[in-house]
């Protein structure tokens, strides 16, 4: 059985990422952001060697970059009520999120190069307003990965570089959602989305894994002066969590069920997905280079929630269990550089990035339909400095699902999803 876990409980809560297929992120680095091709295949910043371990020969001396992304996604949910036919309608606060990056990188002999990355390449976040339709799945989701990528890539020959890393991870999470005690109770029908109720009990999970391990491998093949091929391969990262659980129980509740709803610990694992990376860069003059990029993303590693409570907070509820099902999906992107001056050069892509989620066990995790990213870079270098920027704008597509009230989720849709974002990174070469 494939393993999924507290992580995955956390991740049933979100409604809105401007991230990537699942809780995947893809944005490591600012040139990436704006140019995904040109990364894996081409490189040419420390940062690269997020996409592709081998790209680590394309710098030169001893070279420090910093940066973060930003982004502010923004979704609608709508879901009926199954008792009355009634039609909800509710939205995330809109929140900015930062995702920063620090690489450092030096060629250390004639065809060696070392380096290592402090990035994330897994986050998720998410906050509701209390009281709202949904609440019995969640209120406020907070996923953080934190990964240390000690890397080495090695010229074997003129036309051929290949590299190889190891994934370092801190992974850390908080949820929190209601439980629907007077529906427990027989008091009114179980998680109906409206009125709030005042015997509501709010859970508080938090987990974390302080040392999961993964490992890359990059191969960069430059059959021709102009031809660029990129191949890489981020492994599977499997994470086994432990945290506990708090509730906050109101007190016509506490006096009626004193055995009930009592700290515990949670424990679990799962299967972080895999991703093959691709693409092909074409310098058809010295200044303009056109590509593409191909990457798939192993998300079959989630096919079901299960969660081992020490202490169960309900009597029979040790053991939790969803059906999640994803699927492996594909993220394709076109795009290129234009080399302006001596100094300055634009970017620009286009992306499509496939949804992994099974409509049938869709809830309230993150945009089940696919998503178009529109991105423009810029980027600037003189001596040793280099800055980088980029904007993009993300279209999530509209999709529908069914419900299921036993678990807080309503018949219904996601609707108007969309995201804008910026990044921007320094780099200094010594």
């Amino acid at each position: 059985m494939k393993k999924s876990n507290l992580l995955a409980l956390a991740l049933t809560a979100a409604a809105a990422s401007a991230f990537g297929s699942g809780f995947s992120l893809f944005q490591g680095d600012t040139t990436g952001c704006a140019d995904a091709a040109g990364s894996i295949a081409k490189g040419g910043r420390a940062g690269d060697l997020y996409y592709n371990p081998a790209t680590l020969s394309a710098v030169t001396g001893t070279v420090v970059q910093a940066g973060s992304f930003f982004t502010r996604p923004h979704l609608k949910i709508e879901g009926v009520d199954p008792y009355t036919g009634v039609r909800h309608r509710a939205a995330g606060k809109k929140e900015w999120f930062a995702i920063p990056h620090l690489y450092v990188a030096s060629q250390v002999a004639d065809n060696l190069w070392a380096g290592v990355g402090l990035f994330s390449r897994m986050g998720l976040g998410d906050k509701f307003p209390d009281g709202w339709f949904g609440r019995y799945n969640s209120t406020r989701v907070d996923i953080a990965a934190y990964d240390v990528v000690p890397t080495l890539a090695w010229r074997a020959t003129d036309w051929l570089t290949v590299g190889a890393g190891v994934t370092l991870q801190y992974l850390d999470i908080v949820l929190e959602q209601d439980i629907d005690a007077a529906g427990v109770a027989g008091l009114r029908p179980y998680n109906a989305p409206t009125p709030g109720s005042p015997l509501d009990v709010r859970q508080h999970i938090q987990g974390r894994d302080e040392l999961a391990v993964g490992w890359d491998l990059g191969v960069m093949v430059e059959p021709t002066e102009r031809l660029h091929i990129g191949l890489a391969y981020h492994s599977q990262v499997e994470v086994n969590a432990k945290g506990h659980a708090r509730y906050d129980v109101p007190a016509p509740v506490r006096a009626a069920y004193p055995a009930f709803f009592g700290d515990t610990k949670i424990t679990g694992g799962i299967d972080e997905p895999d991703y093959w990376m691709g693409a092909v860069v074409y310098d058809f003059t010295d200044r303009l280079s056109l590509g593409v990029n191909v990457t798939r993303t192993g998300w079959s590693s989630w096919d079901e929630l299960l969660i081992e409570q020490e202490k169960p907070f309900l009597p029979g509820h040790g053991t939790l269990r969803s059906v999640k099902d994803w699927d492996d999906v594909w993220r394709f992107s076109v795009g290129g550089s234009y080399k302006l001056d001596e100094n300055w050069t634009a970017l620009a892509s286009f992306t499509w990035d496939d949804s992994p989620i099974n409509r049938k066990h869709a809830d309230y995790l993150v945009p089940a339909d696919t998503r178009e990213i529109y991105a423009l870079g810029l980027s600037w270098e003189d001596g040793p400095w280099a800055i980088d920027g980029m904007y993009f704008f993300e279209k999530i597509n509209d999709c529908s699902f069914g419900g299921r009230p036993q678990e807080g989720v309503f018949e219904g849709k996601y609707t108007g999803g969309f995201s804008h974002a910026f990044a921007f990174s320094a780099s200094y070469r010594f």
